[in-house]
């Protein structure tokens, strides 16, 4: 997730524009001589401004979640639970805050999610990790990272599934170039590969090329195809494919392709 303020939060700050803009009206109110008229203006302006305070608070808390899963992605770990317990704190009082707003709710999930894979939460705590992203879904449909989240949980829990593919579909539909669905999906369809069929390995064949236009998310594919046992697959492509030749002789194919070939 990016460090850019969420469109719905750009959105509410145009209202909470407007709601100082009332407030500046307020000055007039000595000269008003109708006082409902009035009464409702304040009732208005300190509505609007609580709203703000609220609002401004709860993504002050959200984007202290997303610095600490930002940096565990990096760093591939939680380094301890203590980070753990900060992060969830941070975006349990952000989702409190606002409690409608998308990107808490998903940032929720995905806290909770990383707890479960680090041993911190129990996986009983799944079936709500996807309420939380479906919540989220719902919210802002069109919106790639929640959807490529679910095809990640539910591989987990259930496997290559209907309900998977539904997923993956709906991460490449709102998100084809942005790199989490790429290699999130590119993954999935790695660890499966011994079970797709032709339409399929050509979904995964199209996602490693778009991974292959940045070296930084190359190395991700790589790195998870490594860890699978599938490196042979992509160094393949690497190797033969003549839109790849750029790579033949560059760091990453040393690294992860040299043992791959005899010659």
């Amino acid at each position: 997730m990016s460090g850019t303020l969420p469109t719905s939060s750009l959105e509410r700050t145009f209202v909470d524009f407007a709601f100082l803009r009332v407030c500046i009206l307020l000055g007039l109110l000595p000269f008003m001589k109708k006082k409902f008229f009035a009464a409702l203006l304040l009732l208005l302006c300190v509505y609007g401004m609580g709203s703000a305070f609220y609002r401004g608070s709860a993504s002050a808390w959200y984007y202290k979640a997303e610095f600490a899963l930002n940096h565990w992605a990096k760093v591939g770990t939680i380094p301890n639970e203590d980070d753990y317990i900060e992060a969830l704190d941070a975006i349990t009082t952000a989702s409190r805050l606002d409690p409608s707003h998308p990107h808490y709710i998903h940032m929720l999930g995905r806290i909770h999610h990383w707890g479960v894979s680090e041993g911190f939460e129990s996986v009983e705590s799944l079936p709500q990790i996807e309420q939380w992203y479906l919540a989220s879904t719902k919210l802002r449909p069109m919106w790639p990272d929640p959807w490529v989240d679910l095809a990640r949980l539910n591989n987990f829990v259930e496997g290559y599934t209907a309900k998977t593919k539904h997923y993956i579909d709906q991460a490449i539909n709102t998100g084809p170039y942005i790199d989490d669905v790429n290699t999130g999906v590119l993954k999935v369809l790695l660890q499966h590969w011994d079970i797709l069929d032709g339409n399929e390995r050509e979904l995964l064949f199209s996602q490693f090329q778009i991974t292959t236009l940045q070296p930084k998310v190359l190395r991700l594919a790589l790195v998870d195809a490594k860890s699978l046992g599938r490196q042979d697959l992509l160094c393949t492509q690497l190797r033969f494919n003549p839109e790849h030749s750029k790579y033949r002789n560059s760091g990453l194919y040393r690294q992860f392709c040299s043992n791959a070939f005899s010659g």
